[in-house]
């Protein structure tokens, strides 16, 4: 098994884990056989790009996750981006609203 391989297995188990799908649920919600699912998760078959996109789709993350040395680094980024830009929009809209009152009272 490639460290690749051993990458995506770890990251397609956190990410469907995450998302409270068993191997059996989730297998069935991107249309292929548990036992296959199963041989992916076991590193005995790797998915081709239309099944990894089914995992996508489903997992709603984008494909390039499932390759992260640490997926759990990715999310607190985009945490700290997504928590960067609500304060910023929140300085943006006291400014309006201030702009706004100052004009009109």
């Amino acid at each position: 098994m490639t460290h690749v391989q051993e990458i995506f297995i770890k990251n397609l188990r956190y990410y469907r884990n995450t998302a409270g799908f068993s191997q059996l649920a989730f297998s069935e919600k991107i249309g292929l056989s548990p036992n296959y699912l199963n041989a992916v998760e076991n590193g005995k078959n790797f998915p081709s790009t239309e099944v990894i996109q089914k995992i996508v789709d489903v997992l709603n993350i984008l494909p390039y996750q499932l390759f992260l040395e640490d997926p759990k680094s990715s999310n607190q980024a985009d945490s700290r981006e997504i928590q960067q830009l609500a304060n910023n929009l929140k300085k943006d809209l006291t400014t309006c609203i201030d702009t706004f009152i100052e004009k009109h009272l």
